[in-house]
C-alpha cells in the first residue's frame, strides 16, 4: 500500500516590507484617532489662548456694539504689576489656597485612615462622605447661605438658642474670609478623601503587617509607611485642589460678591470685575494671562522637584 503525502507549505514569514506597511498603518488608525482629540484641543484650548493674548496686548472698548482694538503692547501688563487692588487679590487668594488646600489634605487623608479602619458601615461612610462634591456649586451657596446669613441664617439661630451672641459671619472681614474658606473645604474635602481612600486600598496589607511584627507603632507606620506610599497620590489631588482654589468662583460670588471691603475678593472676581463691572477688557486678559502663567509655574515646580526626590529615593 503507497501512502501520499501532501506537500507543505511554508507558512510566509513576515518580511521588512510588510513590517514596515503594519508599522504604517498602525500609525495612520493612531493618528485618525487622535483627530478628534486635537480639534478640541484647537478649538476650545488653542484659539481661545490666542484671543487672550491678542485682547491683553489691545486697548479694547465698545463702540455703538462693536469691540474696537488698538494694539496697546504690554502696557497692559505693566499695570498688572502695579495695580494695588490685584496684588491685594492675590494676596487674599493666596492665603485661601494654602489653607483651603491644606486643610482638605488633611481632613481628607483623615477620613480615609478612619473609613478604612472602620468595622461597621464603612460602605455607608464612604457614600455619605463623597454627597458634597456632586452638588452644584450653586446650590452648596444656597445651602451655606442659609447657614450662615446673620439674618436669617440657622447658626446664628443656634446661637440665640443657647443664649450666646450673633455673629457676623459674611458681614465682617475675617469672618467672611474664614466662611468662604469653610464651604470651599467642605464642598472638596470629599474630592480629596475619594482620591486618597482608593490609593490606600491599593496598598498591599502586608507592608503594614510588617512593619507592626517589627515593633512598629501606629504613629510610626502612619507617618513612615502609610505617608510616604501615599506621597504621589497626596501629590497629585495636593496640585488638583491648588488649581481648583485659584479658579474658585461661584461660591465666593453668590456668598459674598468679594466682599465685604474686598475681604473676599479673589483673583477669579477682580478679573471678572475687570471684564463685565469695568469692561477694561484687555487689563483683565492681561490678569487672566499672568494668573495663568504663575499656575503653570507652580504645578511643574512641585512636579519637578517630585521627580528628583522620587529619583534621588530610587
Amino acid at each position: 500500500m503507497t501512502t501520499v503525502v501532501a506537500p507543505t507549505t511554508a507558512a510566509p514569514t513576515a518580511g521588512p516590507g510588510r513590517l514596515r506597511s503594519a508599522r504604517t498603518g498602525g500609525a495612520v488608525v493612531a493618528t485618525i484617532a487622535l483627530l478628534p482629540f486635537v480639534a478640541f484641543l484647537l478649538v476650545f484650548a488653542v484659539y481661545p489662548l490666542i484671543n487672550l493674548v491678542r485682547l491683553a496686548v489691545s486697548d479694547t472698548t465698545v463702540q455703538n456694539a462693536v469691540f474696537v482694538s488698538e494694539f496697546s503692547g504690554l502696557s497692559n501688563f505693566g499695570r498688572v504689576l502695579t495695580d494695588p487692588t490685584f496684588q491685594h487679590s492675590v494676596l487674599i487668594t493666596t492665603a485661601f489656597v494654602v489653607l483651603t488646600v491644606g486643610i482638605t489634605l488633611v481632613v481628607g487623608l483623615a477620613l480615609a485612615l478612619l473609613v478604612d479602619r472602620a468595622v461597621v458601615l464603612h460602605h455607608l461612610a464612604r457614600n455619605v462622605l463623597i454627597w458634597p462634591a456632586v452638588i452644584t456649586p450653586v446650590v452648596v451657596s444656597v445651602l451655606w447661605l442659609l447657614v450662615l446669613s446673620p439674618t436669617v441664617g440657622g447658626l446664628n439661630k443656634l446661637l440665640r438658642t443657647f443664649g450666646l451672641p450673633e455673629q457676623s459671619w459674611l458681614n465682617s472681614g475675617l469672618g467672611a474670609f474664614m466662611s468662604v474658606v469653610a464651604v470651599d473645604v467642605w464642598h472638596w474635602t470629599p474630592i480629596v478623601f475619594l482620591f486618597l481612600y482608593t490609593a490606600l486600598k491599593g496598598i498591599p496589607s502586608e507592608l503594614f503587617e510588617a512593619a507592626r511584627v517589627d515593633g512598629a507603632t501606629e504613629r510610626q507606620i502612619l507617618f513612615q509607611v502609610t505617608v510616604p506610599l501615599l506621597g504621589p497620590a497626596l501629590v497629585v489631588v495636593g496640585l488638583l485642589r491648588l488649581v481648583m482654589s485659584i479658579k474658585a468662583f461661584d461660591e465666593m460670588f453668590l456668598l459674598t460678591g468679594g466682599g465685604p471691603n474686598g475681604a473676599t475678593n479673589l483673583i477669579s472676581l477682580d478679573i471678572r470685575s475687570q471684564f463685565f463691572d469695568r469692561l477694561d477688557f484687555g487689563y483683565a486678559a492681561a490678569e487672566s494671562i499672568v494668573v495663568v502663567a504663575a499656575t503653570l509655574i507652580v504645578v511643574g515646580s512641585a512636579l519637578l522637584i517630585r521627580r528628583r526626590s522620587a529619583g534621588g529615593a530610587s
